[in-house]
């Protein structure tokens, strides 16, 4: 009985003992860390550097290679077989050279047949002259003279018209691809003289038409050489005045206008391309402007904002907005004259 109360008496100590102390048996609580801190990278800008360049504004056109003098040689009475050409592509010749001929073997044949019946006429008139033959004998002999010799004649022309010659003095531009005994028909051009000191450009531009006045030099590009050229022709007839680098006009400031053309005409000047030049494409620049040693940078890097012409440079660190002035503009390119000096960083992006 007196173990029993003993018992009891432990258990209630135990029981008050953990209702003092029954937040010590829970794990501790973890210590709160402070948040993270997010560090802001740096931006990455790529940039290209204001430079000192030169600019132009050309306009580019492509036109034809010509020669105002021009003679294309051609059979026009009859078809034959060729027998020679004597001439190659480059070569010089002169009026009343000959180019080509037909084969007239058979033709030949004729003709000296024909001279020895003339022979024999003109022997039987001989000797009806030194037998002191009637008048009428005579006449009559005299007769079959002229008779053959007019049919002579026309084998000799025959003969004549199977053979080219040059009508104009010049350079062989062109020859015929053919071999001796091919078959060429009347009409077919065989060989073409050209005058190279007579050489020109026919052209249309697509813009700045106004800009290409009579007088006014031009560059003409041809198989990456360069030659000096001149309009010598234009639709509206204006003139370029050297002096004032504009438009021809007179005292009175009225234009002075040349004869129209239905096309505008570059002439070579001195310096001009092989003969082999003619029939190919070449192409005009015609200098409108052009500005040395400035500042020249891509047109896609200037932006509007408000109206006003500005671009980014990349400036201590920062991305900073510089106003500029706009120059001569050429193409993807532009001049700056005012907001960006030499060595700035001016960003892509």
């Amino acid at each position: 009985m007196k173990l029993s109360k003993t018992i009891s008496l432990v258990l209630v100590a135990l029981i008050a003992l953990a209702s003092f102390s029954g937040c010590y048996f829970l794990p501790e609580e973890e210590e709160l860390l402070e948040p993270p801190v997010v560090k802001k990278s740096d931006v990455s800008y790529t940039t290209t550097t204001a430079e000192l360049k030169d600019i132009t504004k050309q306009v580019l056109t492509a036109g034809t290679i010509a020669s105002g003098t021009e003679y294309k040689a051609r059979f026009t009475e009859t078809g034959g077989n060729i027998k020679e050409i004597y001439v190659s592509a480059g070569d010089t010749v002169e009026v009343g050279d000959l180019l080509a001929e037909f084969d007239t073997f058979e033709l030949d044949n004729e003709i000296a047949l024909q001279e020895k019946i003339v022979y024999r006429e003109q022997l039987e008139y001989d000797i009806a002259v030194e037998e002191h033959e009637s008048e009428t004998v005579k006449a009559k002999e005299l007769l079959d003279v002229e008779l053959e010799q007019y049919t002579l004649d026309g084998l000799l022309a025959e003969k004549e018209s199977a053979k080219l010659y040059s009508e104009v003095a010049g350079t062989v531009s062109y020859v015929m691809t053919c071999s001796p005994g091919d078959w060429v028909n009347p009409g077919v051009d065989v060989v073409t003289v050209i005058d190279l000191t007579d050489l020109y450009i026919k052209i249309d531009p697509d813009n700045e038409v106004s800009e290409f006045l009579i007088g006014r030099p031009i560059t003409i590009r041809y198989n990456g050489e360069y030659f000096d050229g001149t309009i010598i022709r234009n639709k509206s007839g204006r003139q370029w005045d050297e002096a004032s680098g504009s438009v021809l006009v007179d005292d009175n400031g009225e234009e002075v206008l040349a004869e129209m053309s239905e096309d505008i005409i570059v002439k070579f000047n001195d310096m001009i391309p092989e003969s082999s030049a003619v029939g190919n494409i070449a192409d005009t620049l015609l200098i409108l402007d052009k500005r040395e040693n400035v500042i020249v940078i891509s047109a896609n890097l200037v932006k509007k904002v408000d109206g006003s012409p500005c671009v980014y440079v990349f400036k201590d660190n920062e991305r900073v907005k510089v106003n500029v002035t706009l120059g001569l503009q050429s193409g993807s390119l532009v001049e700056i004259t005012d907001g960006l000096e030499p060595g700035d960083e001016v960003i892509i992006r």
